[in-house]
Order: C-alpha cells, then sequence, then structure tokens
C-alpha cells in the first residue's frame, strides 16, 4: 500500500503538470479574444483556476506568465506591443499573430476530434460526473 505521504506528493505532481500543460493554449485563447496586458491575462486565468486551495503548487504570477509569453512572443504565436494605459503607464499589450490563430484553428480540430469519441466522452463523465454535450449551436 502507497504511503498517504507518498500518494499526495504524486496526485500534487499530476495536477502540476496538467495544468502546466493546459495554461500555453489557455493563454493564447485568451489574447485571441482580446488585446490584452499580462495582469489581464492572469486575472482571466484566475476564472479558470481556483489556485489558493489547489495541491498543484501552481501560483498564476508574473514570474509564471511572463516567462510564458516571452516564450510564445519568440515562437511567433503573440506580439506584444507596448502602450500607455489610462493611468498613464506604459504596458505591453499582446496580440494574437497568423501564426497563433492557425495553431488555435489546429488545437480546435484536435479538440473537436476528442469530443465526437465516445472514449473521451466517457473518460470525461467519469471525471467530471458530467454528460458532456458535443452538439454544435
Amino acid at each position: 500500500m502507497t504511503d498517504e505521504k507518498d500518494f499526495e506528493k504524486t496526485h500534487e505532481k499530476f495536477l502540476k503538470h496538467f495544468t502546466n500543460g493546459i495554461i500555453h493554449k489557455l493563454i493564447l485563447w485568451i489574447i485571441s479574444k482580446e488585446n490584452i496586458h499580462g495582469y489581464g491575462i492572469m486575472k482571466k486565468l484566475d476564472e479558470f483556476f481556483s489556485f489558493e486551495n489547489s495541491k498543484c503548487g501552481m501560483k498564476i504570477n508574473s514570474s509564471k506568465i511572463y516567462p510564458i509569453l516571452s516564450k510564445m512572443e519568440n515562437e511567433g504565436l503573440i506580439i506584444g506591443e507596448w502602450k500607455v494605459n489610462e493611468n498613464n503607464k506604459r504596458v505591453k499589450y499582446y496580440s494574437i499573430t497568423e501564426d497563433g490563430q492557425q495553431f488555435l484553428n489546429e488545437m480546435q480540430s484536435h479538440m473537436n476530434v476528442i469530443l465526437n469519441n465516445p472514449s473521451w466522452l466517457n473518460f470525461f463523465k467519469d471525471m467530471t460526473g458530467m454528460e458532456i454535450n458535443n452538439e454544435r449551436n
């Protein structure tokens, strides 16, 4: 039998990997909806995750977000432009590039495959306790 401490450590590690795996895609998706600065992205991510009581060990803060934004900028998925905001502060606003939009379109295709696969739907139902409605409007 696994030690409870080892189980918790494994659980935390799994949740951290899950969160890290999706966060880049969420950031790109958020930027695709509007030109937005890093702090705005952090606030939007708070709507997806409750990190205060989470065991994932990941905190959404500038030391996590800005390296991701820098990497995405270097990869050509987003572009940053310095602007002066309403408080007369220089702030970098991010927008999606054509390559970034193409990546999101490919991700959407993959998501459609997943949502049309009964095995994935059963997995999601078991993990959430909810039926996933894959009907399109």
